[in-house]
């Protein structure tokens, strides 16, 4: 087949009739050349990244955005030269679907195997000129193209699993055919230390005594068996001394004995039926064409055993010298096998008598020797843990081994790179289709009841198959008991019960977390207790009363044992449904679990409060409990860090909330309460009202029928009431107000009392009543200034003054406003500085002082950004919007009007964002964008005819006018148009 694409040096194309390595940019020679190294496979962005760039290139601002940049024209490329080959893109993965007997690198592996055929047939001059034709192939260093990490280590694999295998079958043949000192030459030429390699070694000496070489030879012998001796490879040092034996008994045909062997399948009997993964068996293939160490790992009961059989018994013909199977018991209830018994396992299916010979050692270089050059596949299933594994592979080198393992075996890494693939559950497609296949005609009569089924089995293949199993020995009962069985039993209960109580899922759950150490095996049953979706490092720390460290440590070894899953950030940890099921039958005691869930609660409740201090450090505290542990919980440095701890947790706190609150914990419900406070305010300066009112709801639902528990009751109400009036449902927000001004005056609680007041203030300046607003709000200042809570102080002082601005009293509104901005300066509270000087800002130009106004709001917004107060940043920029259109900067005016947009839609204020349509549509007008400003105006409209019906009004007479006829463009506003503009203040 002719050579289409070269990767064995640069990345090289065939234009032409000849292969042209001058195509493209280099960035895109070494793109196309890692998709041409994973033909048909799916490579990330950022895997790919490793590929291309080295450590000394400067990245990309935006890498995935190159990658997209450079398949594009690598596409363009390829249609171009008549290539019918194309690069797919999907969700950030890149992928090359081309034939693999197009590239030189798959080509040389072809033409490397039909030459070992050719060997073992006795045809050595055919395989000489074969092999000799595919290192014609070889032109540089493969992939020389790509700098990055992975495309070094590719080239490490290539070279240790493919190149230096492939020089030992040349020199093979080579000695075949009496050509000693080529080889000799070769080796001498070779750009590696071939004595790293010991098949290497092995062919030099051969090729040295077949010279006569004898006393070099030996003297070579010597040095590779001081240098093995040094290493402590005592098993590479034996079998060399042992061939170098053989060669000086054997001077004159310089050629080792070979010792028939059989050709043994020690595979289990494939399962009939297999679903899912076809991903996997194409991987194996792409893998496995010359000597190499795979791991196929994921959690118990995923299938990993089935499919590499299924594979194998589909793949005899690749390995024509045999199949070997072992089973490690690393996870079962049996003793573990250790290498010295699969040594023997294996000597005996090649023909071997092990008993022959005593000395272990000698019994593994047997086994090395009986396999090396041949093409045999090895299968070592089910390994506990690296080290049942390390000792085997040396001996194994020669051959294609896969082993499979619950764990992720990550220290074969270091020294043996293998290839790694780890087993996902099915997906729910596919887990329906292999419960179809097993329950017959009543998958299809009752279809919604089999994907309920499938669904609790979490794409599991060992609990579809015991359900499977359940549901096919009861052949007349319908899906629907199944699942209402389900509703009262689970799939575990099911797996324990008859002959497969000891292969269920279970069994196999319990083997995988038997196979610990203990404090593993302690913070496994914990975690049962945390019921939201995921968690991080902190609650496995306060779990276990441990360092953050240790804790990450022991979350490390509960993922390597796939017993957690890692599928996001490093510090984010989560179960699979079923695994999470039994964590959680695993605790030990209804104290234990107490204790656990009190752990929890502890985090979450002091975390949310470092949280609280962080976003608002000068606010009054919600009130609690001292008792509550202090130790391993987050801590923020900042107010962002904070803020995002808040947002991740967030469905971690409502679970708390809803799954402690309903099991009869009364003791904790009262900081239950506490806790939706302390996590809800630095939630809302991101927006997110929906979830801290479905928060605050469940916080008061904890408490609400606690009658020792008015005071959360009330807290809890008032942060409904606040969180209402922020939406503007003034209804909603004076009921709640009034509720919580009930239950403080019972505790006689003066904070509250004023909060309450201050609500009430608010809500009446909003609906229009500002003379008893103002009323309302100078009786809570009076109410928390008895109280010295100076953070209450500054919000009442300002919210004061924007209700004596209402009311056209400018004096009295800046003189509170600088009260409260000289008090928040005082206390550092940044946010409040920004808030007030956006106020600031508004009043000055309420009072035609313009450029006072742009400097209040341009320091304020500054300092809004910083504290990323959204709701208040869309002010400021509403603001700057009116201040730049007073100027005539209309341009400027729409840029501030459509982040004000922004911000207010994302702050979830739909009074800004309705003045801030107005303020743009206005702009627009002025710009002569006459349809966008049509636009504006109808989106205000609609949000006014909720809001406010004299702005709807308003706002639709300003849109007629614009609609039916052309409007001059208005210039910059007078003295007598502020005049009468503070008679309509809407400048209508």
């Amino acid at each position: 087949m002719e050579i289409r694409f070269a990767i064995l040096g640069p990345t090289a194309v065939l234009v032409d009739g000849r292969l042209n390595e001058e195509w493209g940019a280099l960035k895109l020679r070494a793109l196309l050349g890692a998709l041409l190294a994973r033909p048909g496979s799916s490579l990330p962005s950022t895997e790919l990244v490793d590929w291309i760039w080295g450590a000394g290139d400067e990245l990309p601002n935006d890498p995935t955005q190159a990658l997209y940049l450079y398949a594009s024209r690598i596409r363009r490329f390829l249609k171009k030269s008549g290539t019918d080959v194309d690069i797919f893109v999907d969700n950030r993965n890149f992928r090359l679907d081309v034939d693999p007997l197009s590239i030189d690198y798959f080509q040389f592996r072809e033409q490397l195997h039909r030459a070992r055929v050719e060997a073992r047939r006795g045809e050595h001059h055919r395989a000489l000129d074969l092999i000799t034709d595919a290192f014609r192939m070889w032109r540089q260093q493969p992939l020389a193209d790509a700098a990055g990490d992975s495309a070094d280590a590719w080239r490490r694999r290539v070279t240790k699993n493919v190149l230096l295998p492939a020089y030992d079958t040349l020199f093979a043949q080579q000695l075949a055919v009496g050509e000693a000192d080529a080889v000799i030459t070769r080796l001498d030429e070779l750009d590696v230390d071939h004595r790293s390699h010991l098949a290497l070694v092995k062919r030099r000496l051969q090729a040295l005594y077949a010279l006569s070489r004898h006393d070099e030879a030996t003297e070579e012998f010597l040095a590779v068996h001081k240098a093995l001796r040094v290493d402590f490879d005592d098993i590479g040092a034996r079998d060399l001394r042992e061939f170098h034996d053989g060669l000086q008994e054997n001077k004159p045909t310089a050629a080792p004995r070979v010792v028939a062997a059989r050709r043994p399948n020690q595979l289990p009997p494939p399962l009939l039926k297999l679903v899912g993964h076809e991903n996997l068996l194409a991987w194996l293939d792409s893998v496995t064409t010359t000597p190499c160490l795979v791991v196929v790992d994921g959690p118990g009961g995923v299938g990993k055993t089935a499919r590499v059989v299924h594979w194998a018994h589909s793949r005899l013909d690749r390995f024509p010298d045999g199949v070997l199977f072992a089973d490690l018991h690393g996870f079962s209830d049996s003793p573990t096998v250790d290498a010295a018994a699969v040594v023997d396992q294996f000597l005996e299916a090649l023909g071997g008598v092990p008993d022959r010979v005593p000395d272990r050692g000698r019994r593994a270089a047997r086994l090395q020797a009986q396999l090396n050059g041949r093409q045999v596949l090895v299968v070592l299933d089910n390994a506990g843990h690296t080290d049942q594994v390390r000792p085997l592979l040396p001996l194994l080198s020669s051959s294609v081994v896969i082993v499979t393992s619950r764990s992720h075996l990550s220290g074969l890494a270091v020294r043996h790179a293998p290839h790694r693939f780890t087993v996902k559950p099915l997906d729910t497609d596919q887990s329906v289709r292999l419960l179809s296949e097993h329950i017959g005609p009543r998958a299809t009569t009752q279809p919604r009841e089999l994907r309920d089924l499938t669904d609790r089995c979490g794409g599991l293949p060992l609990g579809l198959a015991t359900l499977a199993n359940y549901i096919a020995i009861r052949p007349l009962t319908s899906l629907t008991d199944f699942v209402d069985q389900l509703n009262e039993l689970t799939l575990l209960d099911l797996g324990a019960i008859g002959d497969g109580a000891n292969h269920g899922l279970r069994a196999v759950f319990g083997q995988s977390v038997r196979a610990l150490a203990p404090e593993a095996q302690r913070l496994f049953r914990l975690l049962g207790a945390h019921p939201g979706p995921d968690f991080g490092v902190g609650v496995a720390a306060a779990l276990l009363d441990a360092e953050p460290r240790h804790a990450r440590l022991v979350l490390d070894a509960l993922v390597e044992a796939h017993l957690l899953e890692q599928q996001g950030p490093l510090g984010r940890f989560k179960f699979h449904d079923l695994v999470k099921e039994y964590a959680v039958g695993l605790m030990m005691s209804a104290d234990e679990h107490h204790d656990a869930e009190s752990r929890v609660l502890s985090y979450y409740f002091r975390s949310a409060e470092n949280a609280d201090k962080a976003v608002f450090p000068t606010q009054a505290r919600v009130r609690t409990d001292p008792a509550f542990a202090t130790h391993h919980v987050a801590e923020f440095t900042d107010e962002v860090s904070a803020r995002l701890w808040c947002l991740t947790e967030m469905a971690n706190l409502m679970a708390v909330i809803h799954s402690f609150s309903t099991r009869g914990h009364g003791e904790m419900r009262v900081q239950l309460a506490q806790l939706v406070n302390l996590a809800g305010q630095p939630l809302l300066r991101h927006g997110a009202f929906p979830e801290v009112l479905a928060l605050l709801q469940a916080g008061y639902a904890a408490v609400a029928h606690e009658e020792s528990s008015i005071e959360p009751q009330a807290d809890a109400l008032q942060a409904i009431a606040t969180l209402h009036l922020l939406r503007r449902n003034f209804a909603e927000a004076e009921h709640y107000a009034h509720l919580a001004h009930i239950k403080y005056r019972l505790i006689e609680d003066e904070v509250g009392i004023a909060a309450c007041l201050h609500t009430t203030a608010r809500i009446m300046v909003e609906t229009g009543n500002t003379l008893m607003g103002i009323d309302s709000h100078e009786r809570a200042l009076r109410v928390v200034r008895r109280t010295g809570e100076t953070g209450l102080e500054i919000t009442f002082l300002y919210r004061a003054a924007e209700a004596y601005q209402k009311a056209a009293e400018y004096g009295k509104a800046a003189a509170y406003y600088r009260e409260a901005l000289s008090l928040a300066r005082d206390l550092g509270d940044t946010t409040a500085e920004g808030r007030v000087l956006t106020l600031l800002g508004s009043l000055s130009f309420d009072k035609e002082q313009t450029a006072e106004a742009r400097d209040f709001l341009y320091e304020g917004l500054r300092l809004l950004e910083r504290a990323h107060d959204l709701g208040t940043a869309a002010m400021a920029c509403h603001g700057l919007a009116r201040v730049e259109l007073e100027f005539g900067r209309v341009r400027e005016a729409v840029e501030y009007g459509r982040q004000a947009l922004r911000l207010s839609r994302r702050a979830f204020d739909p009074k800004v964002e309705g003045d801030s349509l107005e303020t743009l549509a206005e702009a627009l007008q002025r710009r002569g964008h006459r349809d966008a400003a049509i636009e504006a105006y109808e989106q205000a409209r609609d949000i006014f005819d909720d809001l406010d019906p004299d702005r709807a009004r308003e706002t639709r007479r300003l849109l007629n006018i614009l609609v039916t006829r052309t409007v001059d463009l208005p210039s910059v506003r007078t003295d007598t148009d502020v005049q009468q503009q503070r008679v309509n203040p809407h400048g209508r």
